[in-house]
């Protein structure tokens, strides 16, 4: 750690830390990853392994990172532990970059008052699931469980919890019946991103719900084939148990319906705007990726895609378990079913250029990978309840970041080659009419 005295409270500074790397996930090895049960469904050129960190947690569901740079918990990880050992317990907990303890809370997990085993005293390996840091810098929990499904709100600092989506429970499938709750707005949810905030009255919630479908609304014969929809919840100013009919995003059935519910299903939304959702299908005969236009239409199926360039009915993209987009959307990252990571160059309308990616070796094949998520200097974290790990690795190659203060709020860059960095920071340097401190690191 490095520190520093300013003036006064108005000082700027900015804080940049460079870092050069011969080994990456942006580099390729000059190596090939073979076909895996747990992988691709085609030979795949290999990327670099730079691990920076890992913790031990043996039964991860979820990672994200606080990536806004004006949230008090810049930096931060949050891990969803979804099952008690002699260690750790069922509930959330959360590391610095350093990977050290962020809140002191130690092998406690937090739970801010919530029941991740509600109605019962079982544990359910799905709950809490994935997690995610709205924009409004709370941690926002799924709960894919059948007895407890519905979406949680904790504090960054984990202390208070909230039921956001009003009704506790998702649905046990049956072709007939199969679904939420008569009334109920949500079923079991798998994965969710936030933006806005009650306080400022644009709360807006986006879910994967792995029951509901249109028909729970407009009544008449339930149509599993829409199931695994991307749902949107324009909450406003509330904060929790919301009553409230959401809208189906995807113009069209894009993920798995009626015959293969239970398959687990993940999405993240790129600064573009652009929807990336992703499932988990080991024969490959479903897309395994899809990306959406902001009005719902599909721009990208990896299995057609696959079908177009290669004539296999097989999908490229088979066993994706989690999907992240990077900040500056250059690239899409999924965690595959065997723990090994797959990067996707993106291209300047966002879609996936399938021959350009690479797969990260992690080790031995293992089910299950579970998560993955960027933080804001371009490192993947990832979560295996194979691999019982947390795992955050590198890009490789030259990095600088900068987080520049100006009196009232902070920016945080990230410049990957030296010469853009020089220019950068001539530029920031060069401000007039500031006292500034400048720390490199």
């Amino acid at each position: 750690q490095k520190s520093f005295a300013l003036g006064s409270a108005s000082d700027t500074f900015s804080i940049t830390a460079v870092k050069n790397s011969a080994t990456g996930y942006t580099i390729p090895t000059g190596g090939t990853v073979a076909v895996a049960a747990g992988g691709l469904s085609q030979v795949s050129n290999e990327a670099g392994y730079s691990l920076i960190g890992s913790s031990a947690i043996n039964s991860p569901r979820g990672v994200a990172v606080a990536t806004n740079p004006n949230n008090p918990n810049f930096g931060t990880t949050y891990l969803a532990n979804s099952a008690p050992n002699a260690t750790l317990g069922d509930g959330l907990y959360a590391l610095k970059a350093d990977q050290s303890d962020a809140f002191g809370y130690g092998n406690t997990a937090q739970t801010g008052g919530l029941n991740f085993s509600l109605p019962t005293a079982a544990t359910s390996a799905a709950s809490p699931f994935r997690v995610s840091v709205g924009q409004d810098n709370n941690v926002y929990i799924s709960d894919w469980s059948d007895a407890s499904g519905t979406l949680y709100r904790m504090s960054g600092n984990l202390t208070a919890g909230a039921v956001v989506l009003a009704g506790i429970g998702g649905s046990t499938y049956t072709a007939a019946t199969g679904g939420p709750t008569p009334g109920q707005n949500h079923g079991s949810v798998s994965s969710v991103f936030v933006t806005g905030s009650a306080t400022t009255g644009n709360l807006v919630v986006y879910t994967i719900d792995e029951d509901l479908t249109r028909a729970h609304f407009a009544g008449g014969a339930i149509d599993h084939t829409d199931r695994n929809s991307l749902w949107r919840y324009d909450i406003g100013s509330g904060t929790s148990d919301f009553t409230g009919t959401p809208t189906r995003v995807n113009a069209a059935n894009v993920l798995l319906g009626l015959s293969n519910a239970a398959s687990s299903t993940d999405m993240d939304r790129g600064s573009n705007g652009l929807w990336y959702l992703a499932q988990n299908r080991a024969a490959g005969n479903e897309r395994g990726i899809v990306v959406l236009g902001a009005d719902g239409g599909t721009l990208f199926d990896s299995r057609a895609v696959t079908l177009a360039t290669t004539g296999q009915t097989v999908d490229i993209f088979r066993n994706i378990q989690g999907i992240t987009v990077s900040p500056d959307n250059k690239y899409i990252a999924c965690v595959l079913n065997g723990s090994d990571i797959v990067i996707i160059p993106l291209d300047e309308n966002g879609i996936p250029k399938i021959d350009e990616r690479r797969v990260i070796n992690t080790g031995a094949d293992i089910n299950s990978g579970r998560d993955i998520a960027y933080d804001a200097a371009g490192n993947l974290h990832y979560v295996s309840s194979g691999q019982a790990e947390y795992r955050v690795i590198a890009p490789g190659g030259f990095t600088s970041t900068t987080l520049t203060y100006d009196g009232t709020a902070y920016t945080f860059t990230v410049v990957p080659e030296p010469t853009g960095t020089a220019l950068a920071l001539g530029g920031l340097l060069a401000a007039a009419g500031r006292r500034r401190r400048r720390v490199t690191v």
